[in-house]
């Protein structure tokens, strides 16, 4: 097999985690997951771990690559798809059910226990849930901008603190009345 990134670099087998085996390019670091390493891996899990909400500390990886990627398994284009849940990158999932990751995403989400979950992201209601989250991030953005960054922090705060009284509707009415 031939790396997506380093179409001439074969790439390597090796052991990732304990029965989990994947072909790793020694120019990129990415690694690509046959489908059938993960689901056997997945299927001697003993259970799924929970998320872990995202942290300042959290590893970001490098700037995503913009070129389609080939499967090193069929030759066939892969599918890019969003990871969402405060991620900032995509995947890459070959027609035969492998998934490349590029260097540092496996670690990005193994860290926040998401790795057990590579499965889901490629379906309907994970991608489509990332695209709604995308387009709030987006619109919360423009607002900051508008706003400036004191008046949209007040705003935020107001609104975080009107969710937890039973008094929303007099406030917001107050707030449109002046």
């Amino acid at each position: 097999m031939k790396s997506p990134i380093a179409p001439h670099t074969p790439l390597t087998r090796k052991e990732l985690l304990p029965q989990l085996f994947v072909y790793e390019c020694g120019i990129s670091d990415g690694i690509y997951i046959p489908a059938h390493s993960y689901w056997s891996w997945l299927q001697k899990q003993p259970e799924r771990l929970p998320q872990l909400p995202h942290s300042s500390e959290s590893y970001i990886p490098s700037a995503e690559p913009t070129d389609a990627k080939l499967c090193p398994e069929s030759g066939l284009m892969m599918q890019r798809y969003r990871v969402g849940n405060d991620f900032s990158f995509t995947i890459d999932r070959s027609p035969t059910g492998g998934i490349w990751l590029d260097q540092g995403e496996w670690n990005a989400l193994q860290e926040r226990q998401f790795h057990d979950e590579l499965h889901l992201i490629f379906t309907h209601p994970w991608q489509n849930k990332a695209r709604r989250d995308e387009l709030e991030q987006a619109s919360e953005e423009r607002l900051r901008h508008d706003l400036g960054d004191t008046l949209f922090q007040a705003i935020t705060d107001l609104k975080a603190q009107l969710a937890h009284t039973p008094h929303k509707e007099k406030a917001l009415a107050y707030l449109i009345s002046r």
